[in-house]
């Protein structure tokens, strides 16, 4: 099966048929890890459980507000007249 490396936004991606997907039995969000045979070729394999792993969880809104005093006021800051191409 042949596929294609895409750049999206700042990052590279590869386009991994749906098909081959549902043969490696690989949901949505599996861990993976790249591996190298260092003759330039490369290998997608499912992370093993002795793999070190670093999940970025996404916080909720009430984890990153955790440390704000309700009573806490923040001001409003003046950065002065719109320089550039911002418009307000």
């Amino acid at each position: 099966m042949t596929t294609r490396i895409v750049r999206v936004g700042n990052t590279l991606t590869v386009e991994i048929p749906e098909a081959l997907v549902a043969q490696a039995s690989l949901p949505v969000g599996e861990p993976v890890e790249w591996v190298t045979n260092g003759s330039g070729g490369i290998a997608l394999v499912k992370q093993s459980d002795s793999a070190p792993s670093n999940p970025r969880k996404r916080k909720t809104l009430d984890e990153i507000l955790e440390g704000i005093p309700e009573d806490a006021h923040m001001e409003e800051i003046n950065w002065g007249p719109p320089r550039g191409v911002e418009f307000w």
